[in-house]
C-alpha cells in the first residue's frame, strides 16, 4: 500500500511539473559583459538543479578523499584489534591447558598489538597474562621484563601490576621486592582482601607473628578466613612469638591471660607454655597450664610432660589424684594409665604403680610401658619379670 501511495505521488509530481513547464513561458536573462545569453526559465531552472547536485557530489567527494587516510587508520586499527583479541584468546585456553610456553608467546605478542592501537587495559591484561606463564615456565628473567614493560607503560601505581609483582615474587621468595609491591599495592587499596592475604602470607614466610596476627584479626572481621583457618594460624603465630621472644615466668603468665581460652587450652600453646616454664623453674605454672588445658579439650599427648614435672611432695600428691580423678572419666585411656604409674612410681608406690603399667599394656601394649613396668621390676629386683619386659618393648620398638 505504501509503494502504491509512492507511486502515485511521483506520478502526480510528474504532471505537475509538466503541466508547469508547458505553461511557464518566461525566460533568463545572463548578462556577463561583453556576452549576453537568454534561455529558458525552464532550462534555466533544470540548470541549476543539476549545478546544485553536481556540487554536493563533488563536495561529498572531496570529503571522502579527504578522511580516506583516517578511514584506513581505523581499518588498521580494528584489524588489529581483531588480531589482539584473537591472540589474547588463545593465550587464555592455552595458559589454562597448561601449554605456558606458547600461552607466553601468543600474550606477549597481543601484548605487542595492545600497544600499538594504544588500549592500556588490553595491554595490562595480556602483559600479566604473559607474565603468569613466564613464572609457571621458572624463566624469572622473561617474567620480570614484562612486568617491567607493564610498569614502564602502566606507571607505578597500577593496581593489578603490583598485585600480580607481589604475589609471584612472594612465590619465588623474594620477601623484600615483594614486601615493597605489596605494601604499595595496600597503600592504593588498604581495605582489598587479596592483598590482605598476600601480606599474611609475607609475613608468615618472614616469621614475624606479631604482624600476623595483627592480619588475622583483620581477614576475621571481613570473613576473609573462617574460624578454624584463623584458629589455626594464630596458634602458629603464638608458637613462633614464644620461640622469638624470651619472656620471665611473670611476663609469660602475663601474656598467657591475654590469650583467649581457645588458644589457652589448645595442646600445642599449652605444652610450648609449659615447656617455657619448665625451662624457667616454674613447674607449677606449667601444671596449672596443662590441667586447664586437660580438662578443657582432652589430649592424651600433654600427660607425658605432665608426669615429668619436677614438683615438691604436696604437689606431687595433688598431681595423682588430679590424675586419678580424670581416670573416672577415661578408665581406658593408655597413656593417662600410664602417667599414673609414673606418678605412683615417682611417690614409691610401687604396687599401684606395677597396676598401672599393666593396666596400660593390657588396654595397648607399648614399648614405653613395656620399659617403664621393666625398670619397675629392675628396681623392685625381680630380674626375670624385667627381663621379660625389656624383651617385649624392644620388639615393639622394632616393629
Amino acid at each position: 500500500m505504501k509503494a502504491l501511495l509512492w507511486i502515485i505521488g511521483l506520478f502526480s509530481v510528474a504532471v505537475g511539473m509538466t503541466l508547469f513547464a508547458q505553461l511557464n513561458t518566461g525566460y533568463a536573462l545572463i548578462f556577463l559583459p561583453p556576452w549576453r545569453m537568454e534561455i529558458s526559465l525552464n532550462v534555466f531552472i533544470v540548470l541549476l538543479i543539476a549545478s546544485v547536485i553536481a556540487l554536493y557530489l563533488l563536495l561529498q567527494m572531496l570529503v571522502e578523499i579527504a578522511g580516506l587516510p583516517q578511514r584506513v587508520r581505523r581499518y588498521q586499527a580494528n584489524q588489529a584489534r581483531e588480531a589482539s583479541v584473537k591472540l589474547e584468546r588463545d593465550a587464555r585456553i592455552a595458559f589454562f591447558e597448561g601449554r605456558f610456553q606458547r600461552a607466553a608467546r601468543l600474550a606477549s605478542e597481543a601484548m605487542q598489538a595492545s600497544a600499538r592501537i594504544g588500549e592500556d587495559d588490553t595491554f595490562a591484561v595480556n602483559g600479566l597474562l604473559a607474565a603468569r606463564a613466564a613464572h609457571a615456565m621458572r624463566d624469572f628473567a622473561q617474567r620480570d621484563t614484562l612486568l617491567q614493560q607493564l610498569k614502564d607503560r602502566l606507571g607505578d601505581g597500577h593496581l593489578a601490576t603490583l598485585m600480580t609483582c607481589g604475589e609471584l615474587l612472594l612465590d619465588e621468595r623474594r620477601f623484600v621486592e615483594a614486601g615493597q609491591n605489596i605494601s604499595a599495592a595496600r597503600e592504593l587499596a588498604p581495605k582489598l582482601t587479596h592483598a590482605m592475604k598476600l601480606e599474611l602470607r609475607l609475613r608468615q614466610r618472614e616469621q614475624n607473628p606479631e604482624a600476623v596476627l595483627k592480619l588475622v584479626e583483620q581477614l576475621g572481621k571481613t570473613d576473609a578466613l573462617d574460624a578454624e583457618q584463623a584458629g589455626h594460624i594464630r596458634v602458629a603465630a603464638q608458637l613462633q612469638l614464644l620461640r622469638q621472644h624470651p619472656m620471665t615466668p611473670l611476663e609469660l603468665k602475663d601474656w598467657w591471660k591475654k590469650l583467649p581460652s581457645s588458644e589457652q587450652h589448645h595442646p600445642q600453646l599449652a605444652l610450648a607454655a609449659a615447656q617455657r616454664y619448665i625451662a624457667q623453674d616454674a613447674p607449677l605454672q606449667a601444671k596449672e597450664t596443662l590441667e586447664k588445658a586437660l580438662e578443657a579439650n582432652w589430649h592424651p599427648e600433654l600427660l607425658m610432660p605432665y608426669s615429668q614435672l619436677a614438683l615438691d611432695l604436696p604437689q606431687q600428691m595433688a598431681q595423682l589424684q588430679q590424675a586419678e580423678n580424670w581416670l573416672k572419666s577415661h578408665p581406658r585411656d593408655e597413656l593417662l594409665l600410664l602417667t599414673l604409674g609414673r606418678l605412683c612410681r615417682k611417690r614409691e608406690l610401687w604396687g599401684k604403680a606395677q597396676s598401672y603399667f599393666e593396666a596400660s599394656i593390657a588396654v595397648n601394649p607399648s614399648a614405653i610401658a613395656h620399659a617403664e613396668l621393666a625398670e619397675l621390676l629392675t628396681q623392685l629386683e625381680r630380674a626375670d619379670e624385667a627381663a621379660q619386659h625389656y624383651r617385649a618393648s624392644l620388639a615393639l620398638a622394632l616393629k
